[in-house]
């Protein structure tokens, strides 16, 4: 790897329980079950004069300014399995809370890079059932002039709630 070139993996977390509580009936608790089985990976990039790598929710990876991105295998997006408990019946719709702009950042020692506009596939999730549901994340990393090379990482937050 050359010394411009730079390895990015930022593990999405999760694992959130969330409460159904259906009016005009008795409390019945519902648990979702969110279970992240791939981090989000940027991949390989020379930062040059700036910019940023986009990373879609379908694995397409773009860039935009100086930014040079490099051969990356193993880029792709946050992935996770949605599920619920078996309490209740019937598929249930969730909402899913992405993090806002500006608060999450991978770091490398005293070095570091924003992450923001965090997207997602499905765009919303109308049912959700035992067996579970496929969620993709991708964002947009901002990468800044001669960012220094390194392996960067972080985490951020994913929230999923019964509707």
């Amino acid at each position: 790897m050359s010394r411009r070139s730079r390895f990015l993996l930022i593990a999405g977390i999760a694992s959130m329980p969330a409460l159904f509580l259906p009016a005009g009936r008795e409390a019945c608790a519902q648990q979702i079950n969110l279970v992240n089985t791939r981090g989000i990976d940027f991949g390989r990039f020379v930062a040059g004069t700036g910019g940023t790598v986009v990373l879609s929710p379908t694995g397409a990876r773009t860039r935009t300014g100086g930014v040079i991105l490099l051969t990356s295998p193993s880029a792709g997006p946050a992935t996770f399995n949605v599920s619920r408990s078996s309490n209740g019946g019937g598929n249930k719709a969730v909402i899913i809370s992405l993090p806002a702009n500006g608060s999450t950042r991978l770091t490398s020692g005293s070095n570091s890079m924003a992450v923001n506009a965090f997207n997602n596939s499905p765009a919303t999730l109308t049912t959700v059932s035992v067996a579970g549901t496929a969620l993709s994340v991708g964002a947009t990393l901002t990468v800044a002039a001669n960012q220094p090379a390194g392996a960067y990482s972080g985490s951020f937050p994913l929230i999923v709630n019964f509707q």
